[in-house]
């Protein structure tokens, strides 16, 4: 095990042989949704779904003002890798400004066909470049499962830097993989293999202090820091283990929905606290920061 990665100084590991440019734009574009490459999109979604979708994306904006300079505004927002649209569907009903990117518009389409005028198809690099020559700038940008897909992150960093007001912020999710639990798990024997090794579709598997030190060092500043997906836990229990035994795969997802919907209806703001514990420990399935560009 870990022979197709490396530990990177910043404390992340990144695959030894990383996908070409070309593949992943191919993948994207053409079989990214459409041939079910992603375990995180559907074809779609129940009601109990979407109000976990929406209600994720709600307590991102807690999180968002929380973190805001000002007071609260309508927002000019540029959604890195927006996929189906649901966060532009969101802030766009609270009558923000919305622009999404992404290298395939059948997500949308499927999703959210009515944003379809919202969206810049292409390269993201490409994108943003002509963003920057027309001085247009972003109150907030998004990337949700972005950093850790696309050929060089510090590069993508290094541009959103320059589309971001000087009080913008950049709220950025990515997976967590090779945390401190999952290593537990595998020198434990409790998992046999890296189930979340993805050699065709991720160079980048982020944990915790990684993450945050690749931020930082390239010139952002952590303002919030919290987990989303508490899933993981199931796989202490080997009745529930669903990467050993994909069987119980579904019964843990409806779980994780479950149980995140019931905490929202009780308190959106008491889960974004709790969610915010888990952050700092490094655990959940997924990482979410919010930064803001280092003042000199």
């Amino acid at each position: 095990m870990l022979d197709k990665v490396q530990k990177n100084h910043y404390g992340f590991y990144e695959l030894i042989e990383k996908p070409t440019a070309e593949k992943q734009k191919k993948d994207f574009e053409e079989n990214y949704y459409q041939k079910g490459l992603s375990g995180s999109y559907a074809p779609q979604y129940t009601e109990e779904e979407c109000l976990f979708l929406y209600r994720k994306i709600a307590q991102k904006e807690i999180s968002i003002w929380k973190c805001m300079e000002g007071e609260k505004r309508k927002l000019s927002i540029l959604d890195i890798g927006c996929g189906e649209g649901f966060l532009l569907d969101y802030f766009l009903k609270k009558g923000c400004q919305v622009r999404g990117i992404d290298f395939s518009r059948f997500g949308m389409e499927s999703q959210n066909p009515h944003l379809l005028p919202y969206l810049y198809q292409g390269d993201c690099y490409e994108i943003l470049q002509d963003l920057i020559e027309k001085e247009d700038l972003f109150d907030l940008v998004n990337m949700d499962a972005t950093l850790d897909m696309v050929q060089n992150p510090a590069r993508l960093l290094e541009l959103i830097h320059k589309i971001l007001k000087p009080d913008g912020l950049l709220c950025c999710k990515v997976a967590n993989n090779y945390s401190d639990f999952q290593l537990r798990l595998l020198s434990g024997k409790t998992l046999t293999k890296e189930h979340w090794l993805d050699e065709e579709g991720h160079s980048w598997y982020f944990n915790k202090d990684g993450y945050l030190n690749f931020m930082d060092a390239n010139g952002y500043e952590c303002r919030d820091f919290y987990a989303e997906g508490l899933i993981e836990f199931s796989l202490l229990n080997e009745l529930t283990n669903y990467y050993e035994n994909p069987k119980t795969g579904k019964a843990a997802y409806w779980q994780k929905i479950r149980l995140e919907n019931m905490w929202h209806e009780i308190s959106p703001e008491r889960t974004h606290e709790i969610m915010r514990q888990f952050g700092q420990m490094g655990l959940g399935r997924e990482l979410v920061g919010i930064f803001r560009r280092k003042r000199s």
